[in-house]
């Protein structure tokens, strides 16, 4: 959670700053840039790094681990270089396909993000192997924290030169090198750490093939879900409609930042609960992570959805006003996609990947087939639909599996009791709050008015649970501090319905 609100931060400082640099057809030509290496990283991963984690949570036979880390690392290192030299190649033709008439700044654009396909894919694996020995510093700090600090450093200093979007393209670069080094650095120190000396098996863990493939398509059909509809958005409509989209958009992922965060450790945990059979123990996290996600993400819907005009306005300026109406479907959608919890890091995390790859296909296919239905006519409203039924339809599928065949799921009083709740006395304070005039920069101090009215849900409804007391716990363990008082007072609002366990188990 320290990661994601370290990359919460910089990375909005950074898309912020150059969003108000460069002009809005910049912005957007940077960004499908960004959204095209994303997507053929993920492709050419192959699903290792999800399938790598996973079997390193599995089988803890250092022998095994080794044979897993050395054969995967090859292939991954192999693909980071054929995929960035055929993008690289390929630019020009990628760029007509966007800009027709004017393909030159688009072909420079997709070079210089060629370079960065390759370093994504092994920063990605990299901290995929610490992900399966459920160390998140990798992830967390460097992946999400040294990244976007790099950028924005790079960007800042780049700008004073006035080289726009060339500064943007080579500051990405830049920090993707500086994370690649430093996740070197620290797999050098630390591997050891969680690998003790064995020789190498001969042969590699059951089942990784069919896993990795599994996984392959679920990751490519989530990042599809995610981005498909900005490129098909750049293909019928001008770059400034993909800048202001853009920008909508890197509001409402912030509602999808803390889930991401707790989706990445709640795979490996998952993992090695299932291989004990303690479906209970899933049941119990599953409901306390997802209610902590909550607490910062209905906060951020009440600001980025109902005062949608003042959010954009006030960080990316005024020239971004009329994606505000579409910033409001895509918010709200945000939110009751992550309602659902960690669904499909559930689903991996128990190799159920039949469901966990239907849930994908349902959500990448109805993001395709509505863009293409609604793009053309309705331009960033319908992207925005698209993207947004797309996002709820992703964890719903999955969790109808989830809940069918192991019943984990959100359906807990202490998990649904306070969001209602929230949204009950949020929903309309802040729509008076919008029918009244007030400076736009009311906006940050009002997501701390949204925080406090649903921690105050969780005690006015007595939902703290054994989790709650459990992040105490830990506090005291990180600070050094013992917090008495604290845990006392929690413990006054602690309920004591608990999820029951299966009759099979």
């Amino acid at each position: 959670m320290v990661g994601t609100f370290l990359l919460l931060l910089l990375n909005f400082i950074s898309r912020v700053a150059v969003a108000r640099r460069l002009s809005v057809g910049d912005f957007g030509d940077f960004n499908l840039g960004l959204s095209f290496a994303g997507l053929l990283s993920l492709i050419a991963l192959l699903g290792l790094h999800q399938a790598v984690a996973r079997s390193l949570a599995e089988n803890p036979d250092p022998a095994v681990r080794r044979r897993l880390i050395e054969w995967t690392a090859g292939v991954t290192a192999a693909a980071a270089v054929v995929t960035s030299l055929t993008v690289f190649l390929l630019a020009s033709s990628i760029a007509r396909v966007f800009d027709p008439s004017s393909p030159a700044v688009l072909t420079t654009v997709f070079q210089m993000f060629s370079v960065t396909i390759g370093l994504t894919l092994l920063c990605t694996f990299i901290a995929s192997i610490f992900q399966g020995f459920e160390d998140t510093f990798p992830y967390a700090i460097i992946n999400q924290g040294v990244q976007p600090a790099a950028f924005l450093i790079f960007v800042l200093i780049l700008f004073y030169f006035n080289l726009a979007l060339t500064a943007a393209l080579i500051s990405w670069v830049a920090s993707n090198v500086v994370t690649f080094i430093a996740l070197l650095l620290y797999a050098w120190r630390r591997l050891e750490h969680h690998l003790p000396p064995a020789l190498p098996a001969r042969y590699l863990p059951s089942g990784l093939f069919a896993l990795s493939l599994s996984l392959w398509g679920v990751t490519t059909l989530v990042y599809v879900t995610g981005y498909a509809d900005t490129l098909i958005l750049g293909g019928f409509r001008p770059e400034s409609d993909v800048g202001i989209y853009s920008a909508l958009l890197t509001l409402a992922r912030l509602i999808l930042v803390a889930a991401g965060s707790v989706t990445y450790i709640f795979m490996p945990v998952t993992a090695r609960l299932s291989g004990v059979r303690d479906y209970a123990g899933i049941r119990s996290a599953y409901v306390t992570a997802g209610r902590w996600v909550l607490i910062f993400t209905v906060p951020m819907f009440l600001v980025f959805g109902i005062l949608s005009h003042d959010s954009i306005v006030v960080v990316f300026g005024a020239n971004y006003a009329s994606g505000s109406q579409a910033l409001l479907v895509v918010s709200a959608c945000a939110l009751v996609s992550v309602a659902f919890g960690p669904v499909n890091a559930t689903l991996a995390g128990m190799a159920m990947t039949r469901p966990l790859l239907f849930a994908t296909a349902v959500s990448a296919i109805s993001n395709i087939a509505l863009s293409f239905a609604l793009i053309p006519t309705y331009g960033l409203m319908g992207a925005a639909i698209a993207w947004s039924v797309a996002r709820v339809a992703y964890p719903a599928a999955g969790a109808l599996a989830l809940h069918r065949t192991h019943q984990i799921g959100p359906l807990h009083r202490s998990f649904l009791l306070p969001l209602v709740l929230s949204l009950a006395i949020g929903t309309p304070l802040f729509v008076g709050i919008s029918l009244i005039r007030h400076p736009v920069w009311l906006v940050f101090p009002l997501y701390f008015v949204g925080l406090g009215i649903f921690v105050a849900m969780i005690l006015a409804t007595r939902s703290v649970e054994e989790g709650d007391l459990m992040v105490v716990r830990i506090a005291e363990r990180v600070t050094g501090r013992s917090l008495p008082g604290f845990a006392r007072f929690l413990n006054r609002f602690r309920t004591h319905d608990v999820p029951p366990p299966l009759a099979s188990e």
